[in-house]
């Protein structure tokens, strides 16, 4: 068995950088073509107005691995983080029951 010769790693740019002959290429899979749920009117985008993350503290909680995907596929069709979509989903919770002020 022989081995690998040497690679002058100061030689290599990206021009003439390329993958190793024994590395196994990945095809990008083809994504479905999903449309997300329409946002309600009254919802600002993530952009509009950015998540304060100064003074954020660690919340951590256990939720069934169906509800953690249901949450996680909301947030990523919302372009949300997943603490922007919680703190969505109190603000609405609160608007229900008469809490917000």
């Amino acid at each position: 068995m022989s081995k690998r010769p040497a690679i002058d790693l100061a030689a290599l740019t990206s021009e003439a950088a390329r993958p190793m002959t024994e590395a196994v290429q990945r095809v990008p899979r083809p994504t479905p073509a999903a449309v997300p749920p329409p946002a309600p009117a009254n919802a600002q985008h993530a952009a509009e107005r950015p998540t304060r993350t100064a003074n954020l503290q660690a919340l951590a909680f256990k939720v069934s691995p169906a509800f953690r995907k249901r949450f996680r596929q909301r947030a990523a069709a919302a372009d949300l983080k997943l603490n922007e979509l919680l703190f969505e989903a109190l603000d609405a919770w609160e608007v229900q029951r008469g809490l917000k002020r």
